[in-house]
């Protein structure tokens, strides 16, 4: 008894994390699928029965590997005394895998949980998991594709620990290898969902499992679908060596690599990989056979085809990449063209890809991109929408795409551009710098002054209508505001005196008004445009009324001098005629003298006395009569 003892203490031990097991009462394990009853144990000791519903007896039932929950029982035997009750209140919930919670040790050993679980009938139909064959058919061989309620499940967050509990919860013993990724041809289906994402259950030194996953999978992709190789479980009857894919079971039960141009796909017990198909080839230890660029495996595996028009694909690749504007037919057989007025990106699956350009745009690239307004180009989202952008500084818009690229690390460009700025001395020809002088490979340095290289036509093109461009140019600039030019320009001009620059026009000023060139403007009050608009000058009104003014004006100061001439003459005549008549005493009586107008007078000589004056207008001494 003490060796029984000792033997199932060292035995249960070893049992831990997830590894639940039922034990009979000989302390022999149980194994799933065959229903039985046993002792549950579980890191090295029991768990009490206390506080356990039915759910949780289900959850317990379907991790040991069995069908679901048939009945429970208490039962004591003298040697689970040295069993540690390890748990107890275990309380498991949930739909698609396991909650638990618990709390740790017990004293009545007496009450440990003894289940009894039915038997599985079939792998995979407990909790709505299963695995799929390359056949997309259910199977029991312990590998294949992981679903989920007809749908794949997204291995994100995917482990070991998560591995072993979804294994279990199959019916299988436990987890030998997973890995995720595409391996299957169905999986390209768009048909096929993501039901489960992010799966993963908690270890954290926890025993029993708390799971995290997600069922809204919008945006996943097959590319991290779950491929699982579960062990299958333990039976009395012998067991067959399975190597896993891409190796051959050898002599003595060992497993070799698959040699080249052979490959093995799923786990297997056969002493022989099988053989590429035609034109294919594989490395050693292969899973699958590679076909040539431009072919593509068929989806039976046996064959390479050729990719259909409007297509190419990489070497091994499983179906071919059409060109933008069109999607891949759903057997991979053609490339479908989208409706008018659509575009799709390269590499589209499905006519939903498909996308409608927006109003005031047309279809360019093949069907590659929608037209968009100048600086601005399509572009495409990882979820393929599609919509234009504004091209960033250092970018340019390519015409023949439609779409924004960088500029060379040597150029430069301004937001909205449509060419890059290349440094002086090289010359831009619609995708690089190149220096005209050295080099004559570039089609642009063939082009003239005033013309340009236009890519579409693939020749040089004059510059249209208030545009110029200089010598060896993949592109026309366009003329500074207030100037225009004539086709195929080197340069711009300001618009003629006489008229006014209105968007890229030179328009006539209108009557009254007078141009620079640039703005037309009105004339100052009596004044008027001249007859080419490019003064002002006096009006004709005005140049009658001046003479006739001045006329007046001439004779008025005339009048006034001549006036001012004879007011001045007769003044100093007065003051003459003044100095000569003599006034003087004479015997105290006073004596007037007469005028005369010269020394001489013809006055009487009566009472005269000469005498000699002097004649201060004159300036001069005169001799003049006196008379008495």
């Amino acid at each position: 008894m003490v060796w029984f003892i000792v033997c199932s203490a060292l035995l249960l031990q070893g049992i831990t994390g997830y590894n639940f097991h039922l034990i009979d009462s000989n302390s022999h394990n149980l194994y799933a699928p065959s229903g039985d009853w046993g002792l549950l144990v579980v890191d090295g000791g029991t768990v009490n029965r206390d506080d356990i519903g039915l759910n949780t007896r289900h959850w317990l039932c379907r991790m040991l590997g069995y069908q679901s929950y048939f009945s429970s029982t208490k039962f004591s035997e003298t040697w689970m005394q040295s069993l540690p009750v390890r748990y107890r209140s275990v309380r498991c919930e949930g739909d698609v895998l396991p909650q638990c919670q618990y709390q740790k040790n017990g004293t009545d050993y007496g009450n440990a949980l003894w289940l009894w679980c039915n038997a599985r009938t079939q792998f995979g139909n407990s909790s709505s998991f299963y695995l799929v064959d390359k056949h997309k058919e259910h199977t029991q061989k312990g590998h294949g594709l992981l679903m989920y309620n007809e749908g794949t499940v997204n291995g994100k967050n995917f482990d070991d620990t998560t591995a072993d509990l979804v294994c279990r919860i199959m019916g299988y013993e436990g987890v030998l290898s997973w890995s995720i990724g595409k391996k299957y041809t169905f999986q390209d289906d768009d048909i096929l969902s993501v039901n489960l994402k992010d799966l993963k259950c908690l270890t954290n030194n926890r025993e029993f499992p708390l799971c995290q996953y997600g069922t809204n999978a919008a945006g996943s992709s097959h590319d991290e679908d779950i491929w699982l190789w579960c062990e299958m479980p333990t039976l009395p009857t012998p067991k067959t060596f399975i190597c896993p894919p891409g190796q051959m079971v050898a002599v003595n039960d060992t497993c070799l690599e698959c040699p080249p141009n052979t490959f093995s796909l799923e786990p297997n017990e056969n002493t022989a990989c099988t053989a590429c198909p035609k034109s294919s080839t594989s490395a050693p230890g292969a899973t699958s056979c590679s076909c040539p660029e431009n072919t593509y495996m068929s989806a039976k595996g046996d064959a390479c085809l050729d990719c259909p028009n409007h297509s190419t694909s990489m070497k091994g690749s499983k179906f071919c990449t059409c060109d933008g504007g069109r999607y891949l037919y759903s057997d991979h057989s053609s490339c479908v063209a989208c409706g008018t007025g659509k575009v799709s990106r390269e590499g589209s699956m499905k006519p939903g890809d498909c996308v409608k350009c927006p109003l005031k745009s047309e279809v360019i690239a093949n069907g590659k991109a929608c037209s968009c307004e100048k600086g601005y180009g399509w572009e495409w989202t990882s979820d393929k929408i599609g919509s234009c952008k504004a091209c960033p500084p250092n970018f340019y818009k390519d015409k023949q795409q439609g779409v924004c690229l960088a500029c060379p690390q040597e150029a430069t460009s301004l937001h909205l551009s449509e060419h890059c700025q290349c440094p002086n001395g090289l010359s831009w020809d619609g995708k690089s710098c190149v220096d005209c002088t050295t080099s004559s490979k570039s089609s642009v340095c063939g082009c003239t002054a005033g013309t340009f290289w236009s890519v579409e036509a693939s020749q040089c093109q004059p510059c249209p209508e208030n545009h110029f461009s200089g010598n060896s140019s993949s592109f026309c600039e366009k003329c500074p505001l207030s100037t225009v030019s004539k086709s195929q320009s080197t340069e711009c001009t300001s618009c003629p005196s006489g008229s006014s620059w209105e968007n890229y026009t030179c328009k006539e000023c209108p009557e009254g008004r007078v141009g620079n060139g640039a703005t037309c403007s009105a004339c100052p009050e009596n004044t008027v445009p001249s007859k080419d608009k490019t003064i002002c000058q006096r009006s004709v009104a005005s140049m009658n009324v001046l003479p006739v003014t001045s006329i007046v004006l001439c004779t008025v100061v005339f009048v006034a001098v001549i006036g001012i001439i004879f007011f001045t003459w007769r003044e100093r005549q007065a003051r003459q005629t003044n100095n000569h008549g003599l006034s003087y005493q004479a015997n105290s009586s006073k004596v007037e003298g007469k005028s005369c107008m010269c020394p001489a007078c013809p006055c009487s000589q009566e009472h005269q006395t000469v005498v000699t004056v002097e004649n201060p207008a004159a300036k001069k001494v005169g001799t003049y009569t006196k008379f008495n």
